[in-house]
């Protein structure tokens, strides 16, 4: 794969978790500011998450998974409940 072929790759998957992040707290009742204390962010970091603007490392996706008590695979899951 060519530089410019991954510079444009959709972000589709970034899309999902962004979706399934917000969805989910907000079910939860959770604010940012509540979230990235749970999982060790800063708010600004969840904030970027949930408009896709911040490419999440698998280290953080199973952070961000724990401070919603979800498993990992269901933040970038097509069939979540809810999307």
């Amino acid at each position: 794969m060519t530089e410019t072929e991954i510079k444009d790759i959709d972000p589709y998957l970034r899309r999902r978790l962004a979706e399934h992040v917000r969805r989910l707290r907000l079910e939860r009742g959770i604010s940012q500011e509540s979230l990235s204390v749970r999982c060790g962010f800063h708010r600004t970091y969840v904030s970027q998450i949930e408009r896709a603007s911040n490419n999440v490392t698998l280290d953080n996706l199973q952070r961000l998974a724990a401070g919603l008590q979800v498993d990992p695979s269901e933040l970038v899951s097509v069939s979540s409940n809810g999307s």
